[in-house]
């Protein structure tokens, strides 16, 4: 019997998860010949509050619409055949929270053998000097939502991992800025990281830009955000540090991950929290002494500085290799972790 895996053009298998099928007590189909034309009315026949896992199953084609997966409509189970041949697509950009082709804030979705995009900035080119915007392929407020042989794909903000728990598995994400960027608790295995070139069609400059793969949003020691990359690829035909810090605790990490030259010497960005990489710790002593003076205790306030280093921003890789793996002139901050934190993330 032939096997029911496949690979994508991008090399990867999109294969369904096994136990997904066990207790789906409905499916719909989303088509010319389905039961809906449109995946949102779709996603708006399955009532507020369910708690029954219910599969969109789509046809081929592109569906050209800006679709709304809100909080209520959980456990959607979203299925193509071939992410190449069911596209999800829409062209806005401007507003991160609101301009992609899918917004999702429902708990437990799952995505499987779809491709997300946003076209806006695929027409940059053809506009000379035209900025750049923001234009996600995806919205991601959800929590414990996972994707399986999916693509994103755009130039600015194409995966907007906002907040929640989420895993994607065997996926290929493509941009040149910023392209995994948010505050989520993310793991991303076995997926290949497609870095852009930016032209100088592109921006208003005389030359090519290297760009960014990602800018987590971690804002505290108390924050549990962060993205872990997992024997990942990364090419592509234009160049890119890993990450930069969108917020002050940024913390990303890659480990056993391909890497092309598209990755530039440095490595990192600490963006607009330089200074930000250490923390130096300050005490305050106060100091009771007798004024002989005026015959009174006196307090005096006294601030130390400790030589005691400690990192905020969390950048690290781990057993990775290829061209772009060379660490010898990455940042000097680069965090090296332990084993004990690795196995944490």
């Amino acid at each position: 019997m032939a096997s029911s895996s496949r690979v994508s053009p991008h090399g990867l298998e999109h294969k369904p998860p096994k136990d997904f099928n066990i207790d789906i007590v409905k499916t719909v189909v989303v088509g010319q010949s389905g039961d809906f034309k449109t995946i949102q009315s779709a996603i708006d026949s399955i009532p507020s509050g369910n708690n029954n896992w219910i599969k969109i199953q789509l046809q081929n084609g592109i569906y050209f619409e800006k679709i709304v997966i809100p909080r209520e409509k959980q456990k959607i189970i979203m299925q193509g055949n071939n992410p190449s041949e069911v596209i999800i697509e829409y062209n806005d950009a401007g507003l991160a929270n609101t301009s992609g082709p899918i917004s999702v804030s429902a708990e437990y979705f799952v995505a499987i053998n779809v491709t997300f995009k946003n076209s806006y900035n695929n027409i940059i080119s053809l506009v000379p000097y035209k900025k750049i915007k923001v234009a996600p392929a995806i919205i991601l407020t959800a929590d414990k939502a996972s994707f399986y042989g999916c693509r994103f794909i755009s130039v600015q903000d194409t995966l907007a991992d906002f907040a929640g728990r989420h895993y994607f598995k065997n996926c290929y994400i493509e941009g040149a800025i910023d392209f995994i960027w948010g505050g989520g608790q993310s793991i991303y295995e076995k997926c290949v990281i497609y870095v852009k070139g930016v032209t100088n069609e592109m921006v208003q400059s005389v030359a090519t830009l290297p760009g960014y793969i990602t800018a987590q949003g971690r804002q505290s020691e108390q924050d549990t955000s962060g993205f872990v990359f997992k024997y990942c690829v990364i090419k592509g035909d234009g160049t890119a540090s890993l990450g930069r810090a969108y917020r002050s605790y940024s913390r990303v990490v890659f480990y056993a991950t391909s890497m092309s030259k598209s990755i530039v010497p440095l490595g990192w960005d600490a963006w607009s929290y330089k200074g930000h990489e250490y923390v130096y710790f300050y005490f305050i002593m106060y100091i009771m002494f007798f004024c002989c003076i005026c015959g009174k205790h006196i307090m005096i306030i006294v601030e130390l500085q400790t030589n005691e280093i400690r990192d905020k921003i969390t950048f690290a890789e781990v057993k990775c290799r290829g061209e772009g793996a060379n660490t010898q002139k990455r940042v000097e901050w680069k965090k090296n972790i332990s084993k004990r934190e690795l196995a944490f993330l």
